[in-house]
């Protein structure tokens, strides 16, 4: 009796757990490389100060006190929607959303409309200068900016501006009828 011979072909399991883990390896340090928590930083800051600030235009109808402050802090944003708002530091907050800003700088000015990628925001806020939105009673701007720019308040005639990173598409634009959008003011 002849025996015959089989001859399997294919790989065993240790050969493919062994690919299996060199794979997962390269992925997982890509993926590091190409998602960094970093990066998404800017959208998340915009989104979040045009919700309060949504929220603030509305909660301004038929009163005169609501404003929105943002303010740096450390690594974080805060982004306050404020009542009985007398100065900067004296006020009722509403709302208030703390974002992780790492990577992240934040400038504005007040009636300025050009791109933030062409003309940079010209008061970059801190801890100690933050930007003031004020609405008045029909949700309109009433004044704002940065608390440490001469002339501060400004009145709001035509746009607020806030430059996320100085990039258009991270930016966000306050119209004069107090509704805040993503991008540019123009």
């Amino acid at each position: 009796m002849r025996r015959s011979q089989i001859k399997f072909r294919g790989f065993s399991v240790i050969e493919l757990v062994v690919a299996i883990l060199i794979i997962g390896i390269i992925a997982a340090v890509a993926m590091s490389r190409l998602l960094e928590g970093d990066a998404y930083n800017a959208s998340v800051v915009r989104d979040q100060i045009i919700s309060l600030a949504r929220s603030g235009h509305h909660r301004s109808l038929g009163r005169t006190d609501v404003a929105l402050v943002i303010r740096p802090n450390g690594n974080n944003l805060e982004v306050i929607t404020a009542e009985d708002f007398v100065d900067a530091n004296d006020f009722t907050a509403l709302q208030t959303a703390t974002i992780d800003a790492r990577s992240v700088t934040v400038s504005g000015d007040v009636n300025i409309t050009d791109s933030c990628t062409t003309t940079p925001g010209t008061d970059q806020l801190s801890n100690a200068a933050p930007m003031v939105i004020q609405y008045d009673e029909l949700g309109d701007l009433y004044r704002g900016g940065v608390t440490s720019a001469v002339g501060y308040p400004f009145s709001a005639t035509t746009a607020i501006r806030l430059c996320v990173n100085n990039e258009s598409f991270v930016s966000v634009c306050f119209s004069p009828a107090g509704f805040a959008f993503a991008g540019d003011c123009e």
